[in-house]
């Protein structure tokens, strides 16, 4: 089985976000969108207003890996900062929601890792999501969807836990 990739722990993540919250709302929103879809850098970059059904609390990813599309939910805060955040900047329907490049995608990730100490990937949040989705007790193929791979291989990587994570089970076991 292919090694557990990086991935960080709920308390990092929001150090990260918290850094960004204070600094600038589109860093912010787009830091947290990652994090709570699992999306890619390609695919948040062309998330359009058009692509997120707000009463349904789930986000159309149509520009997605391999060209392939795919639905993923999203909470209800988010989208509700989300549609604040759209009707303020005043993007159009079939814009991007963030107006950014790859490479700052990547920039913005880094500089609020660094305020917050953490060595952080875009990849990384998409990572942290996959495990936190299997610790709370998503089923891998649920997940796969979510994450939008073709193979279920591919996801099984995320059934990889460390020693807390195996503590922790063997805790809730009524012996």
């Amino acid at each position: 089985m292919t090694k557990i990739p990086d991935y960080l722990e709920i308390e990092q993540v929001d150090e990260i976000l918290r850094a960004a919250e204070t600094s600038n709302l589109r860093d912010y929103l787009l830091l947290r969108f990652m994090w709570r879809t699992g999306v890619r850098v390609s695919e948040v970059i062309n998330v359009t207003p058009n692509d997120i059904e707000f009463k349904n609390h789930v986000v159309n990813i149509r520009k997605a890996k391999g060209g392939r599309q795919r639905r993923v939910p999203l909470d209800e805060e988010t989208l509700k900062m989300l549609s604040d955040y759209i009707l303020a900047s005043n993007t159009l329907e079939d814009q991007p929601v963030f107006p950014v490049k790859r490479d700052r995608v990547f920039k913005i990730v880094k500089k609020y890792g660094n305020m917050s100490g953490v060595k952080i990937h875009p990849h990384t949040l998409r990572h942290s999501f996959a495990i936190h989705m299997v610790r709370s007790g998503t089923d891998l193929r649920r997940l796969q969807l979510m994450l939008g791979h073709t193979s279920l291989s591919t996801t099984q990587v995320y059934l990889q836990f460390n020693d807390d994570d195996l503590r922790e089970a063997y805790e809730k076991v009524a012996f």
